[in-house]
């Protein structure tokens, strides 16, 4: 009898899954020095080099690449800071603009110089600045800020402040790269922990609202770790597919096997994943993996599962495969890949109350399944809304906190308060996550979804 008169006070939903890729933001699949819809590099090749030119896109999403709520840009100091103390961000801007037109936020890397052939340190801190002579990567010397000196950490911290003055806390702004020592800001080179550090407290000190992602590197990670920072790798898929005279293929050392295992663990980044994001960037480009080498001859695919399986274990939200052609032949299974990496809530089901006064609440509960290997590390609020005829009050649920959603269950039991501005009669109740203009912002992944992306609970009945 109680249980029957509680299914008479109290109505049940439940929600059909959906298995396609949802193009979620803050998550998935990323584009490299370009945006949605540009064409793709050629070949097997890429730029180091963001973008200064921004051509209408060719097509909402290129053949032979997947959908991506995410860019992923770098530029060298020399074009960011021409003169000594003049900076030009003008080019970021843009950038800014055309990931908004095309759906995107936008992760960003400055780097003080490239490798021997790519952007070396502005003339002006060459001819003015304590420089050395090193070989941080390729073995050809190169002229290279005195990582140790004051000089430069006074005028790289000096562009970083003035980059965190404009762009900290812009909602187009995923995330920054921590980047300072060694071609394209990776490490290669030598410097104190006390001037890492100094060097990581600048980013953590002027970066208060964006998401810093430090190279998984024990020497930078360690400072990082405290402003909460997550971490990246740049050769994800590394297994060393060729081998040599002397090593069999099985025995060379790469990173998949040697590197990341290791690294992760001595570095302290096994559980960061929890409140920080993790980055992959290939190791040269899927292609390339798909060969075994750089032609197609090559003939020794990677293990492509294997891959997958490492990415997922890392619980990774970003994958950056350089905005390359794809494999036809694994599409498939790299999309597969990024609808799992990151967040992805399923409404599975809600319990609602039949009727309620106004002027009182009403009580629903849900079990929602976050089906992905990381939560979302962008705040973003919980919401009711609640309709009839004309009259709509949006009411949010600032006491839940969705970036503590982690992979598995959560559970809501919440009552809600029904305005006085409602009257007699049915009102429907919606609930989305949305933004601060109160706009959905992530989809659920459940078909019954309203083309606004808000999920229908039904309707209540008011007395």
């Amino acid at each position: 009898m109680i249980e029957k008169i509680m299914v008479e006070l109290t109505q049940k939903k439940r929600y059909t899954e959906i298995t396609a890729y949802l193009n979620n933001p803050h998550r998935g699949c990323c584009t490299f020095q370009h945006f949605n819809g540009d064409k793709l590099f050629d070949g097997v090749g890429w730029n180091e080099q963001g973008p200064f030119e921004f051509p209408e896109p060719i097509e909402k999403v290129i053949k032979g690449y997947l959908p991506t709520s995410v860019s992923y840009c770098r530029w060298f100091w020399d074009v960011m800071e021409p003169e000594d103390g003049k900076y030009d961000f003008s080019f970021i801007e843009k950038s800014l603009e055309v990931c908004e037109k095309r759906g995107q936020k936008m992760v960003i890397r400055l780097m003080p110089f490239g490798s021997s052939r790519q952007s070396q340190i502005p003339k002006w801190y060459r001819e003015n600045y304590a420089t050395i002579k090193d070989s941080p990567k390729s073995g050809i010397v190169q002229t290279v800020p005195d990582p140790e000196s004051k000089d430069f950490l006074d005028k790289w911290g000096s562009l970083l402040i003035a980059f965190a003055a404009k762009f900290d806390g812009n909602p187009l702004l995923e995330g920054i790269d921590l980047a300072f020592i060694g071609p394209w800001g990776e490490g290669a080179g030598k410097s104190s922990d006390e001037q890492v550090e100094r060097f990581v407290d600048i980013y953590g000190k002027y970066f208060k609202q964006t998401l810093l992602i430090s190279q998984l590197s024990q020497k930078t990670f360690k400072f990082a770790k405290k402003y909460n920072a997550g971490w990246r790798v740049d050769c994800f898929g590394d297994l060393k597919g060729r081998g040599s005279d002397t090593f069999s293929r099985e025995m060379t050392t790469c990173h998949m096997y040697d590197s990341y295992p290791k690294g992760i663990v001595t570095a302290g980044a096994q559980d960061t994943w929890q409140t920080a994001p993790v980055f992959m960037e290939t190791c040269s480009v899927p292609m390339n993996w798909y060969w075994g080498g750089n032609e197609p001859q090559s003939n020794h695919p990677a293990d492509i599962d294997f891959i997958i399986e490492q990415g997922l274990k890392y619980h990774t939200t970003y994958f950056m495969p350089k905005y390359t052609y794809l494999p036809d032949a694994w599409i498939d299974k790299l999309e597969d890949f990024c609808r799992k990496i990151g967040y992805r809530y399923i409404y599975r089901q809600v319990v609602l109350d039949r009727f309620a006064k106004i002027g009182e609440k009403f009580n629903f509960t849900s079990w929602i399944e976050n089906t992905g290997v990381a939560p979302i590390y962008v705040h973003y609020d919980l919401a009711i809304r609640l309709r009839q005829d004309q009259t709509e009050e949006i009411i949010t649920l600032n006491h839940i906190d969705i970036t503590k959603w982690l992979p598995g269950d959560v559970w809501l039991d919440e009552n809600i308060d029904i305005p006085k501005t409602f009257q007699p009669g049915p009102l429907e109740v919606s609930i989305a996550i949305i933004d601060k203009n109160k706009t959905p912002a992530v989809r659920f992944a459940v078909n019954e979804t309203f083309k606004d992306y808000w999920l229908s609970f039904g309707e209540i009945y008011l007395t």
